[in-house]
């Protein structure tokens, strides 16, 4: 017995140095990559890459990293980061952003494919996900449902949500002793957000600040909330995909898809049997799916092959996730940072209050329309300036399909990018940029008085794979931020952060101490 225990023992020591030379060689197999193409890059790490050890444990000022990575190579239009062993192409050049997203678009269709690897079934049926011909197909498809007119039947929706988040700060204002209540926006603004996406995009109507134990909220949270299990199976997704697929490992509870699921096809079922219209996102979607199942037929006479012949219940399920990923999430985070810098501008708050005063008196009484809210020059150099400062996506790729020189205005070769190569475009770092942006630090919504470059300001990606959402995103931090400086003057709190960038940590875009703020009623 002794004998089998002391053999045991010896392969143990004799098989771990084995496999942590395998390691060592297996991470570092791909750290040649950018010598031999000649992009600018540090000397990365056996394991790590140019990843600090201090991201493996949630510590990591990721947006300080982003900017100090991209000043560090001012004089290259290129550079590469060693992501553990994968190499990221990042791109500062706008004119190489601008090849990339728009002008050399056919090579640089999708995003990454590895993201691919880690999406349940549903989800990678969304706009987000899809490639090729199947992604131009969707979009076309759901394109007339972001129109201006779609828009504005969902306005009074978003409305409903906006009042109702204003009227919850007003309810708590009689406990307050100074007359001044401190909240945690992330909070205040996770309620907003689900409400706003549970009626414009799956037909619900729930009041979150008074029911935050309503199913759609506590679901919802449950999707996006991403603690260490999650966030385990997605770094081990990035690693080795096939064997994760192959154990049909999911990242999300399957629990929640059939849950969403259920909804959709639930309302779907009703609003069918009973002929109701609402104007949200799920009435949209069904109109799609009709006008695409009579658009087939009539192509289907000439022989015509599409790959949607009809649009199935998961094909709209995963919009609708999408959109809730993007609503829930984004959102909030966006707002989140807007009353921030609010909050320390008084400057800039004053000249939006003193905006929307002058629109609420020219309102005489009426409610705020759509064409109300669009004209309002001020509030959006503010909505502008909040989005640059602090992008909700900090960055976006595209993959490239096939080799091609990526050339300049005067025909010389800026860079040549290879099929496979997946081109990083460093949204916040770029926002950050002096380059493009005077003292980026600086919250100044009067750089937005005489336009913007699309190439350097991309809150909402660009080109034909921009955000398919953005102007219901605008509609809705406008009607939020409008109602708030009208009703309270934001000022910081106790427990305010006054260093954001420094305080952000991980990948959530959350200070480690909140979001605090204080609202205090005008007296107008």
């Amino acid at each position: 017995m002794d004998s089998i225990a002391s053999s045991s023992t010896l392969l143990i020591a004799l098989a771990l140095p084995l496999l942590a030379l395998f390691l060592y060689k297996w991470s570092k197999a791909t750290h040649d990559t950018f010598i031999k193409r000649g992009v600018a890059h540090s000397k990365p790490k056996a394991l790590l890459g140019n990843v600090p050890i201090s991201g493996f444990f949630g510590r990591l000022p990721v947006l300080k990293l982003m900017i100090d990575q991209h000043m560090e190579f001012k004089g290259s239009k290129v550079y590469g980061v060693y992501a553990l062993r994968d190499p990221l192409i990042f791109l500062r050049d706008s004119e190489l952003i601008k090849l990339v997203g728009i002008q050399k678009f056919d090579y640089f269709v999708n995003h990454n494919a590895m993201q691919n690897n880690m999406n349940e079934s549903i989800l990678s049926k969304s706009l987000i996900s899809l490639r090729n011909e199947q992604w131009r197909e969707m979009r076309n498809i759901l394109t007339p449902a972001f129109t201006g007119s779609k828009l504005r039947a969902m306005y009074e929706l978003l409305q409903e949500c906006s009042a109702e988040a204003v009227q919850h700060i007003q309810e708590q204002l009689p406990k307050a002793q100074d007359g001044a209540i401190e909240l945690e926006m992330r909070d205040f603004f996770t309620c907003y957000a689900n409400d706003v996406i549970a009626t414009v995009a799956f037909g619900v109507k729930v009041n979150s600040f008074r029911r935050k134990d309503n199913e759609f909220f506590r679901i919802g949270q449950s999707l996006t909330v991403f603690n260490y299990k999650t966030m385990t199976k997605a770094v081990l997704f990035a690693l080795m995909p096939r064997i994760m697929r192959l154990l049909k490992v999911q990242v999300m509870d399957p629990k929640v898809i059939d849950y969403f699921k259920s909804l959709v096809l639930m309302a779907m079922k009703y609003r069918k049997e009973h002929n109701v219209v609402r104007p949200d996102m799920i009435h949209l979607l069904m109109e799609a799916k009709r006008l695409r199942s009579e658009d087939f037929k009539k192509e289907n006479q000439d022989d015509t092959k599409h790959w949607y012949s009809d649009l199935s219940d998961d094909d709209l399920l995963a919009q609708c996730l999408l959109f809730f990923f993007a609503g829930y999430g984004i959102i909030s985070t966006a707002l989140c940072f807007l009353t921030y810098e609010l909050c320390m501008n008084q400057d800039v708050q004053k000249n939006l209050y003193e905006e929307i005063l002058s629109v609420q008196q020219d309102l005489e009484g009426n409610l705020l329309s759509y064409e109300d809210i669009k004209r309002m020059k001020y509030l959006d150099m503010v909505i502008m300036e909040g989005l640059r400062k602090w992008p909700p996506a900090i960055s976006t790729d595209r993959e490239c399909c096939k080799d091609i020189d990526l050339k300049d205005e005067t025909g010389q070769v800026i860079f040549s990018a290879k099929a496979g190569d997946v081109l990083q475009i460093p949204i916040f770092a770029i926002h950050h940029d002096p380059e493009h942006f005077e003292e980026p630090e600086k919250f100044n919504p009067e750089r937005f008085s005489n336009g913007v470059n699309p190439f350097t300001y991309l809150p909402f990606g660009l080109g034909p794979r921009n955000c398919i959402g953005n102007r219901l995103a605008l509609m809705e931090l406008k009607l939020i931020i409008y109602q708030l400086v009208l009703n309270f003057k934001l000022m910081p709190a106790e427990k305010t952060v006054s260093n954001m960038l420094e305080s952000v940590v991980g990948h959530n875009m959350q200070p480690k101490e909140g979001f605090w703020l204080k609202f205090q009623p005008h007296t107008h």
